[in-house]
């Protein structure tokens, strides 16, 4: 290994892959690490969604945009929680960081009709929104081959199941990292420029309680999200924050309610996609929200405000073998296998009984499906506005399922100033220490909120820019293209 690197770059995912690119294409000697045994990190997790105004993709389809009108939405839906620089940054080069992956050969999902307006969370006004056919894979796919090409040019070296341990300082700059191998061994490597884009945290419960204590923790997420880079900065004086502003998703299924890993999507709840036969309660066996609301941003934040977050999706046999079915990964006669030998799933003849094994006042419930059968028999609900109300839940056995919410993205992270420099508790810039993607956290660019495609095309964009230009060393080449 070199004794001293142009550029370390901690974490091989959606922000690290990029900058490691752009940089060795200037000309860097670039060492890129991660504890994993691949590359990818949350990339072979995520759904791929992007959004980005100005795109040839747009253009192609006479679809007319602009990064204002991207701002002002973002703004409109996270409640004017957009961060004002990063936000903007991120923003105006989106475009750009679409066009260079779909120039390189990302295709969109066919049979959509991309770029779409919205897609699980709340609607731009605008088609920006677009993926591949492989959701995350698809843009590692298209990202592989560039990095391998850096590696065989000697640009890049890619240290696999290499974790940082520490960030090495000198008079209050960065000066390198020490890492660890699988077997152990710990060492030293010297760097000019050191970036983080090491994810997020969501897999490291003891962090989490410290980071976000108001909300319990369920993830779906990259077992390598805990929080590796933000413990490191912090131990050199790294400003954290944002922990507070979590907005969970809308539902999952905890396979192990002991595990608060083991969260699970698959049940349909999006009335988008399939409109409601079932109604939510929460813990005290009372309906919480609108089952149909067209808002997605108005259902999650419903849940987030019930104990626990956590809900019982409740109906009968008549509705389960009439509805649409509800679970998107296991066919409807496999999944009637799962009441009452998984511990999220729940039969018994009469709803008293139902309410007892979901822990919940048979009284509350008996209440709150009797009104719900009366607005089914009305035609009208009174107490929510529901206007899905196809039946009546009267025929046994009851039915229901413990959902809960859910993440899969960290709230808090590294604060950065407008170059992508991590700050101090000061609001200072700590010399050679950069970071990009998740470690940010996902609030920096949604709030408390989901903006749709603000997670994964940020983190390729300013690893991008990070790369061909933010990052500065001897000999560099003024831009990479």
């Amino acid at each position: 290994m070199s004794d001293e690197w142009d550029v370390i770059v901690v974490g091989a995912g959606t922000a690290g892959i990029p900058t490691a690119i752009f940089a060795g294409q200037r000309g860097a000697n670039v060492l890129l690490i991660d504890a994993d045994n691949r590359i990818g990190g949350t990339l072979h997790w995520s759904t791929g969604q992007m959004t980005a105004a100005g795109t040839k993709l747009q253009k192609k389809l006479g679809i007319v945009d602009d990064p204002e009108w991207h701002i002002d939405d973002c703004q409109r839906i996270s409640g004017g929680e957009l961060h004002p620089t990063l936000g903007r940054l991120a923003i105006e080069n989106a475009a750009d960081s679409f066009d260079w992956l779909t120039d390189n050969g990302l295709e969109p999902a066919p049979g959509l009709d991309m770029p779409v307006a919205g897609w699980g969370h709340e609607p731009h006004r605008t088609r920006r929104y677009a993926w591949g056919e492989n959701g995350g894979i698809s843009v590692l796919e298209v990202m592989e081959p560039l990095l391998d090409h850096e590696i065989g040019r000697g640009t890049v070296t890619l240290s696999l199941e290499t974790k940082m341990t520490k960030i090495l300082t000198e008079n209050g700059a960065v000066v390198g990292i020490e890492v660890e191998a699988r077997d152990g061994t710990k060492a030293e490597v010297h760097g000019k420029n050191v970036v983080l884009t090491t994810g997020g945290y969501a897999a490291n419960p003891e962090l989490w309680k410290e980071l976000t204590p108001q909300y319990p923790l369920r993830s779906y997420c990259n077992p390598y999200s805990r929080g590796e880079g933000l413990i490191a900065a912090r131990e050199i004086g790294a400003r954290v924050n944002g922990g507070e502003k979590f907005l969970c998703s809308f539902a999952a299924v905890m396979q192990d309610p002991d595990d608060p890993l083991s969260a699970r999507g698959g049940v349909k709840l999006n009335p988008s996609f399939r409109p409601p036969w079932e109604i939510f309660v929460n813990r005290a066996g009372k309906r919480f929200v609108r089952e149909d609301h067209p808002s997605v941003d108005h259902r999650e934040h419903a849940l987030l405000e019930q104990d626990g977050m956590e809900m019982f999706i409740v109906f009968d046999e008549g509705i389960r073998q009439n509805s649409p079915h509800f679970h998107a990964e296991i066919e409807r006669e496999h999944a009637v296998k799962l009441f009452d030998t998984h511990p999220s799933y729940f039969k018994a003849d009469t709803i008293a009984e139902l309410a007892g094994k979901m822990g919940v006042d048979a009284a509350s419930l008996e209440a709150s499906i009797t009104s719900y059968n009366a607005a089914v028999e009305a035609g009208k609900d009174a107490e929510f506005g529901r206007e899905s109300l196809p039946r009546p839940i009267d025929t046994g056995p009851y039915l229901a399922i413990h959902a809960v919410g859910f993440t899969v993205l960290s709230p808090g992270g590294l604060d950065l100033d407008d170059d992508l420099r991590v700050v101090d508790n000061d609001g200072k810039p700590i010399p050679n220490l950069y970071a990009s993607g998740e470690v940010l956290g996902k609030a920096r660019l949604s709030g408390k909120t989901y903006l749709s495609g603000m997670s994964l095309l940020p983190a390729v964009t300013f690893g991008r820019l990070l790369g061909q230009k933010l990052l500065k060393w001897e000999g560099a080449r003024e831009a990479a293209e």
